[in-house]
């Protein structure tokens, strides 16, 4: 099950855009993260995205991209996140990891609900839970 919702990397996320097409692809950067703790799909879904752009430089955007540069990228950000976690996706937060781009995301039901062995309540923790999200992040214009 997919959900997509758009956003100009500032809420809300209210329109949609089409998906970047196959020829405005500049790459595709993919990353996990989890929370061990609290049962956070958002802070999961943070260093997945994180975790996934974390390694690159583009450095000749305004060269690829000469009406607009940085500001004329597009980001589509697929996210897989446990089913029973999605309802708590905060994606106003997860959009604040994209420095630019109009940034679109879509959802599906993925990602990974471990046991961490222990619930610490002070932690945050409502049960023994680890949540898992990955991140498909295609860069382009």
């Amino acid at each position: 099950m997919s959900h997509p919702l758009h956003t100009t990397a500032k809420p809300p996320f209210d329109g949609q855009r089409e998906r970047i097409s196959g020829d405005r692809i500049f790459f595709i950067e993919l990353g996990f993260g989890n929370d061990s703790h609290g049962q956070s799909s958002t802070k999961a879904a943070v260093r997945a995205c994180r975790n996934a752009i974390e390694f690159n430089s583009i450095p000749s955007i305004k060269r690829l991209i000469p009406d607009g540069g940085y500001d004329a990228l597009k980001l589509d950000v697929l996210l897989a996140v446990p089913s029973k976690y999605q309802a708590g996706l905060d994606l106003e937060e997860v959009a604040k990891v994209f420095p630019y781009g109009d940034v679109r995301f879509e959802l599906q039901d993925g990602g990974m609900v471990a046991p961490s062995g222990i619930a610490i309540e002070k932690l945050g923790d409502v049960n023994d839970d680890m949540v898992v999200v990955c991140a498909s992040v295609t860069v382009g214009h």
